[in-house]
């Protein structure tokens, strides 16, 4: 009799338990709760998640339309790539302090070789012509840049005078007629003043362009070749990344 009972009362309970959970359904939209409370107490498995479906692998005409996507995408990068370089001299990239500390290495050991003598095509150690100077400059600051001035203006980031920064090249036409074209280069270091190796004076010297007016009328534009590091982020892409867009897009159809 007593397991009469017990067993009476846990049926009720289950009851009682159920009518909760309806109570919980129809008054707190719950009705995933109880299926899974229902299939619980009544030992049904829940239904099987049906599987994604597999998208069907390309045609002969998608996969060479692919193929030519993906020798697309990859050349415009390659080309991207190959744009930030010029005659195979980089502009240096750099956090903003490691950016002031070179930029500080540059101003400081050209200052060293002030006075040392112009001669035309030198290179160092103890004379220099223009841009044999900006050359050895950058060089023991790690930078490596071309040899002549024409070339050197063609490397880094173009600046207009108004945004010169310490560290940044400087070129002019000193051409007695005017042709646009660089002749002479040099450094600029701060307060309007720019350091390099002149022909007029025979030696290394720091002109002013506020005061020396030849100079500014004669400024084409600087190059920046020491730059703040910017985030790029540049991906080529696989087989296997356009099968994907092409199979998501025939997913998207069905």
């Amino acid at each position: 009799m007593s397991l009469l009972k017990k067993t009476l009362l846990f049926v009720i309970a289950i009851q009682v338990l159920i009518l909760v959970q309806l109570s919980v359904v129809k008054y707190g939209n719950q009705k995933n709760h109880f299926n899974t409370l229902y299939n619980t107490l009544t030992f049904k498995t829940p239904p099987p998640i049906k599987p994604t479906p597999t998208p069907a692998p390309l045609t002969e005409e998608e996969q060479i339309l692919a193929d030519a996507i993906k020798r697309t995408i990859n050349e415009k990068i390659t080309r991207f790539e190959k744009s930030t370089k010029q005659d195979s001299h980089l502009t240096l990239l750099c956090s903003h302090d490691k950016s002031k500390n070179i930029r500080q290495k540059v101003a400081l050991y050209a200052k060293k070789l002030l006075g040392h003598r112009y001669v035309w095509g030198a290179t160092g150690p103890n004379s220099f012509d223009c841009s044999g100077f900006t050359q050895k400059v950058y060089k023991k600051a790690g930078i490596s840049i071309p040899r002549i001035s024409q070339e050197q203006a063609k490397v880094g980031t173009y600046i207009q005078y108004q945004n010169l920064q310490r560290g940044d090249m400087v070129f002019f036409d000193t051409k007695r007629q005017r042709t646009g074209k660089v002749t002479h280069v040099g450094i600029y270091l701060t307060d309007g003043k720019f350091i390099h190796a002149s022909s007029g004076k025979r030696k290394v010297v720091i002109t002013n362009f506020n005061k020396k007016i030849f100079y500014k009328n004669r400024f084409l534009w600087g190059r920046r070749i020491i730059n703040n590091r910017k985030k790029r982020t540049l991906q080529t892409f696989s087989n296997v990344d356009v099968m994907n867009f092409f199979n998501q897009s025939k997913l998207r159809r069905t």
